[in-house]
């Protein structure tokens, strides 16, 4: 897992850099790869008169290098939490786990038990208990908890000579300060929690009908003080439940955490019933999440530019709808003052650029406009300069309203003027019911802030209402 967190930190910041310095042809040839032409569509409607393809790749450099750091700043997250988890710090040398310190708590580490041979393995949870001093007191009260912890032991089954049903292992018992935990001479047949497994000996019928006898103790605690409590059952098994080699190994580990807890580390059993144990950390799996999370968000980075060119492209062709009826409009008054087409063209170009040294701001429809009187100046036919001032608005009023200003320049229209204004009356039409369309949308966002100040204002009334009538 290190090496995975690794490899996509360093695959990631590398990408990152050789974005970065990448030259201008291969990085050319990539974008077409990854995004074909659409970025650069985008960046022509955005920026008219700039250079579609340097915006192209100015983003297209940006979007991927930050997507790229994300994803080696994210795994680099996960490999720093990977190491100061704990995770390849915990199993020492001859299968030892350094135990806590004095006062420092129990330690819980994960493992993955599996044979030599099989390779194949479980993963289980052990607890580490801290080291703790010797201590000897309140012997009087672990004698008189003897007899209690004994006949509550015993359960259902009435006597601990005729154990048939899982006994009853406490970890208090009412009156005493003790903390108890258990463990017994056979985990394979009955574990620290009572539970009986009935298929050890079932191929035995002697010691089937017979029972058999085992020792049950218990370890009582008070702060420093340690003392145990000792007696036999004998056990009946009666059904069948499959103890695995995990199980077997967990219980084979808290008795020896119980019997060396005041040894400095824990000795993990390196053999169970003549067949090696192989352990392995465990992790707790949160640096995956982090870097699946991170990785995600890289992604996220990557579409959030994409995102962000359509939202501006919308937001573009919207304006462009609402500029159009003042367009026609001006060219409709102009066209009846008796303006030719250029000349109009070339009145409103001087206008806005009047306007722009007056501080206004800038509009993308007369923008494209500028474009169009540019092209006519430096030679471009007035009807292909038409033609492409249409094509970069993209929208079909502007290739209608090119339509018939073409046709008035190419064979000349005498009802050119009741066709302008026939289109300006329409163009405002369309904004009025745009504008309705606007309207009632507002009214639907605003229904969820009404229903709140609803609920708010029924709160307000009934709660004084019941709390007066109680």
């Amino acid at each position: 897992m290190l090496v995975l967190y690794g490899f996509t930190a360093l695959a990631g910041i590398v990408c990152g850099v050789m974005i970065r310095i990448l030259p201008r042809g291969s990085l050319i040839r990539l974008m077409k790869l990854c995004t074909g032409d659409r970025t650069a569509s985008c960046m022509r409607k955005i920026y008219p008169g700039e250079d579609p393809l340097e915006g192209s790749l100015k983003s297209f450099r940006k979007k991927v290098s930050a997507a790229a750091f994300a994803a080696g700043a994210g795994a680099l997250l996960a490999l720093g939490y990977e190491l100061t988890a704990g995770t390849g710090h915990e199993l020492l040398e001859e299968n030892r786990i350094e135990r806590p310190d004095y006062g420092k708590g129990d330690k819980k580490v994960r493992l993955k038990v599996s044979e030599e041979v099989a390779g194949q393995g479980d993963v289980i949870g052990i607890t580490v208990s801290e080291r703790r001093y010797d201590h000897e007191s309140l012997e009087a009260m672990a004698e008189r908890a003897k007899d209690e912890l004994i006949r509550i032991a015993a359960g259902d089954n009435g006597s601990l000579d005729h154990i048939s049903t899982d006994m009853v292992l406490p970890e208090r018992l009412e009156g005493y300060p003790f903390r108890i935990s258990w463990r017994t001479d056979d985990p394979l047949l009955i574990d620290s929690h009572g539970v009986i497994n009935r298929t050890r000996y079932e191929d035995d019928i002697g010691v089937f009908n017979e029972g058999i006898l085992t020792g049950i103790h218990a370890e009582l605690k008070y702060e420093d003080y340690t003392g145990e409590v000792e007696f036999s059952a004998r056990i009946f098994p009666v059904s069948a439940k499959e103890v695995t080699l995990p199980e077997y190994v967990s219980e084979l580990i808290v008795k020896e955490d119980k019997e060396t807890s005041e040894d400095k580390s824990l000795k993990l059993p390196g053999y169970v019933e003549g067949r090696r144990v192989i352990y392995e950390e465990v992790s707790d799996g949160k640096s995956l999440i982090i870097l699946m999370l991170v990785l995600l968000s890289a992604v996220l980075i990557y579409f959030r530019e994409d995102s962000e060119l359509g939202s501006r492209v919308k937001e573009r062709d919207a304006e462009l709808i609402r500029d159009y009826p003042g367009l026609i409009n001006r060219f409709a008054l102009y066209y009846c003052a008796g303006l030719t087409t250029r000349g109009i063209w070339s009145k409103l170009c001087r206008d806005y650029r009047e306007s722009l040294n007056r501080g206004g701001g800038r509009r993308y429809l007369y923008e494209e406009m500028l474009l169009c009187e540019g092209r006519m100046n430096e030679g471009t036919g007035e009807l292909t300069a038409y033609e492409a001032f249409a094509s970069a608005c993209g929208l079909h009023i502007y290739r209608q309203f090119i339509s018939l200003i073409s046709q008035a320049v190419s064979i000349g229209r005498q009802d050119m003027m009741h066709r302008l204004e026939d289109e300006a009356n329409e163009a405002f039409e369309r904004r009025r019911r745009r504008a309705m369309e606007l309207g009632g949308e507002a009214g639907t966002k605003l229904l969820l802030p009404m229903f709140m100040m609803l609920f708010v204002v029924l709160a307000l009334v009934t709660v004084p209402a019941f709390m007066s009538i109680r």
